[in-house]
Parts: C-alpha cells; structure tokens; sequence
C-alpha cells in the first residue's frame, strides 16, 4: 500500500453511507502514572507514588475507537455493571459521541484493567473481571434486530467476559450472513467452532495455538487451516508480533511482513488497531490482503505508544510520508554502493539490468518502458542524468524537475530497484562498474547505437530494445506546455 491508495481508502470511505457494529466485551483500562523512591517499612517491596490516573476506552470500546478515527461511523453493543468504572466507561463514550446500547447487568462488576507505569514501562496490572453471566433471551433478540442492510461489517471482540457466549455468536453470524454481511471475530478460549461460519477469525499465535491444542515451537499452520475448513471459516488472520500477519483463506497462505515501529513502549491495544483496520478497509471496498497491508501498518503505528490508544489517520499520514521519504533515499545509491550490492546479486543468482535517462516529467511512455524492462530481470538498475549532464545535453533551459524530485518520483516506482546518478553525458562509467546482465534501451536505437553494447559482451552480456508507446516523450509534453501558454 502505498500514500496514493492510503488517499484513495480515505475517499471510499466518506462515500459509505453505512456502519460497522461493533458486538461484544467492554472494559475500563485506568492508567497509573507514577515514580518509585522508596523502600516501604512495612516490607521489602518498593512505594509507587501516583502522579497522575487515565482513564481509556478498553476491550470492544477501543475496538470502536480505533475505527471511528478512521472516520467511519460505527455503533456498540455491550454490557456494563452499575459500578463506578461502568459510570467512567459510560462517560468517555459520550465525549467520544460514540453510538451505544448498553446492557446493565445486575449483580456484576464491570470488567478493569490498573496499568501501572513508571515512564514508559509497566511495572503491574490488576485486573477486576465480569462475572460470567449471560445475556436473557430477550437481550440476545434485541442484539440481533439490530442487524440490518444499514450495517458493512460485524465485529465481535469476544474477551471471554461472558457477553458473547456460543449461541449468540452463532445467531449473530447467521443473520449476518443472511443480510451478507461480513463479520470478524477477534476471538478467545480454545474453541473454534464458537465463531463457524464466519467472514475471518483474528486469533494472535498463542490464541491460534490454543485452537490447535498445540505446543510452541510445534508447526500448527496445517491444523490451524484444516481447523479453518472444518468451520467453514473464510480467513483466518493470525497476528504473530514482530514475524507480521499469516492469512489463512481458500485462495492462500501468505505471509505480511511486520511494519517495525521505532521503539516498542505498550502491545496493549494492538489487536483492536488490527481487526479496526481491516473492518475499516473492507468497509471502504478493499479486498482482504490490502486490508491486511494497513491492518500490519496500524499495528506497527499502535505498539510505539504508551497505553490503550487508536491509531489515528494522522497516524498513518506520517507513516505514508516518512515510508515515502525512506523509498527514495534506499532507493538511491552512490556508484561504489551499487558495485557492491551488484556483486551480491550476482552471487545469489539474480538477474540485473541497466537502463538510464533523463525523465523529466515522467509520462506514462516511461511507466509503460520500465514495467516491460523490469519483467525481464530480477533487478533493475537506473542511471539518472543530473541537473548538470542534462543542461549539456539539452540546453540551459532543461531539466524542468531537479534531479532530487525526477529521483523520488522514480523511486515511487515498483519496477525500479535502484537509481545511480551520473554527471557526464554518458553512462558508460555506471556500466563497466555495474557489469549488469542486460543493457536495456528502447527501440528507438539500434543496438549499435546503445551506448555499452560492445562493452557488454565482455562479461557475456546482452543488449535488449524493449517497445515504446509512439508519440509520447518530455520534449514533445513541453513544447505543448510553451505552445498553450502563447
């Protein structure tokens, strides 16, 4: 994913008029913000002084506040106790303006997660859980009326609290399917079949190993996928830390690499800014393993903050900046640099080529000529003429875009692999350096017009005219420019 499709999810979601639901266990995560100096009298352990408490959306509640970040307007089903951090979590909904129907239940606590943390590490958690009492019928038949055609995607945040037992799963699944309506489960316990029939279950790798009743350590893949069939599960999507996203599906097995932040504070939150980003995407009309790409992408974003926090789309924003930023400078090598990546290709086998220009003002003549060239090498090398080789070449008045900007929108490029500045009027220092496989030119020359063709052959390699689309270069672009402007 790239910022031009990021800008794009945007756009399709302002044009959906309908609403993620959001089903299932709601919690209060309290913040402990302190300083540790002393000793206690009382016993050896050590006195954490309390500066300062927050209070944050937890469990499905997060869940809704990651994806309305997104701008994206989502409804709560869930349950609270009569108690004061029911009271709290009822609260920060309303300033959040989130739309929710919540059950009261009697006889109960609402569930609550105490962090506390000195800095940014997380000395303790206490942990005040729900009973498990479950829902009345009349409950269970009001959840599921609200289902309807207004809804794009069900999520179920099932934290084993006791709100989304077996059979209402299984009630709100149906239906949902019947109004086909995708529903994603982040799931909990170790049984699978709860969540049959479902669009993708979101287990991380300690919940996907539960399902399989295996050990770590133990490859689980195929019984996890054989497990997926049996319950006619369309995807499973298994998080797994700093080794990325495994999608399960009919279709494939694939692997999504992490997306590492700079610096790992808090993991809490980061299933929710998961299952948040796909329901998001899918929601915007993306097929899952784009959805998949912003999910790594959101998870990545999420772990460097401290506490439950959403990712947010200035968030992302940032990521799409700096990645774009990153592409152009580890796309851009010096000749020495490129000599020595170029011995290691070799090395493993791969194929390179070599083309150059001057691509200013790149056109879809240039896209269309590099694709084709890349299709025919594993790596494709391109020498950029600078600023000053194409003031001599051209004239005073050319290059229209600097070398910087012609090189960062090259390498916004997915077939090319690398860019090598030069400043003489010819690229033939680049080739003997790089020696590449293939010497990649259009069919606008000839062969022994390819400046390199004879130097090629040396290192037995080859000469290679690839087809261009007709009529289209800078020079004619800019003499239409200066002619509109008369």
């Amino acid at each position: 994913m790239n910022k031009l499709i990021f800008n794009d999810f945007l756009t399709r979601i302002k044009q959906n008029k309908k609403n993620i639901l959001v089903i299932g266990d709601v919690m209060l995560d309290q913040y402990f913000f302190g300083s540790i100096d002393r000793i206690s009298p009382e016993a050896p352990v050590p006195v954490f002084s309390v500066k300062e408490i927050e209070n944050k959306l937890g469990g499905a509640a997060n869940v809704v506040n990651n994806i309305i970040n997104f701008g994206v307007k989502t409804s709560l089903i869930s349950s609270v106790a009569k108690d004061k951090s029911g009271e709290i979590l009822l609260e920060l909904l309303k300033q959040r303006k989130i739309t929710s129907n919540i059950i009261f239940k009697k006889n109960d606590v609402t569930t609550t997660k105490i962090r506390s943390v000195v800095g940014s590490q997380q000395l303790l958690r206490q942990d005040f859980d729900a009973k498990l009492i479950s829902l009345t019928k009349l409950e269970e038949s009001k959840i599921i009326n609200k289902i309807n055609k207004n809804i794009s995607v069900i999520i179920l945040s099932d934290y084993g609290k006791g709100f989304l037992s077996p059979a209402l799963c299984q009630k709100i699944i149906s239906k949902a399917n019947k109004e086909n309506i995708p529903v994603l489960v982040d799931p909990k316990g170790n049984d699978i079949s709860k969540y049959k029939n479902a669009f993708a279950v979101t287990p991380n790798k300690k919940e996907a190993l539960s399902f399989t009743n295996m050990e770590d350590g133990v490859p689980h893949e195929k019984t996890l996928n054989k497990l997926r069939k049996e319950n006619n599960i369309k995807n499973i999507i298994e998080t797994n830390g700093e080794n990325g996203i495994n999608l399960y599906s009919d279709e494939c097995h694939k692997k999504f690499p992490a997306v590492s932040p700079k610096q790992v504070f808090d993991v809490s939150g980061a299933g929710d800014s998961v299952i948040s980003s796909i329901a998001a995407s899918l929601y915007a009309g993306f097929n899952i393993e784009s959805s998949l790409t912003l999910a790594n992408i959101a998870a990545g974003t999420v772990i460097s903050k401290i506490g439950t926090e959403p990712v947010s789309l200035d968030d992302l924003r940032d990521f799409f900046v700096t990645k774009d930023t990153n592409l152009a400078s580890n796309k851009i090598f010096k000749l020495d640099e490129m000599k020595s990546k170029a011995v290691q290709l070799k090395k493993q086998g791969k194929t390179i080529g070599f083309t150059n220009g001057c691509f200013d003002i790149l056109h879809s003549g240039h896209v269309s000529y590099l694709n084709k060239a890349k299709k025919n090498v594993d790596f494709l090398i391109l020498g950029l003429n600078t600023d000053h080789s194409i003031k001599k070449i051209k004239g005073s008045s050319r290059p229209i875009v600097d070398q910087q900007n012609r090189a960062q929108v090259l390498s916004g490029l997915s077939s090319v692999d690398a860019i090598v500045f030069f400043n003489e009027n010819t690229p033939i220092k680049l080739i003997k350096t790089i020696q590449p496989h293939f010497l990649i030119k259009g069919n606008d020359y000839k062969v022994e017009g390819v400046v390199g063709h004879k130097e090629v052959k040396k290192w037995a390699g080859k000469v290679m005219l690839i087809d261009l689309i007709p009529g289209q270069s800078s020079t004619n672009i800019i003499k239409k420019i200066n002619h509109s402007e008369k």
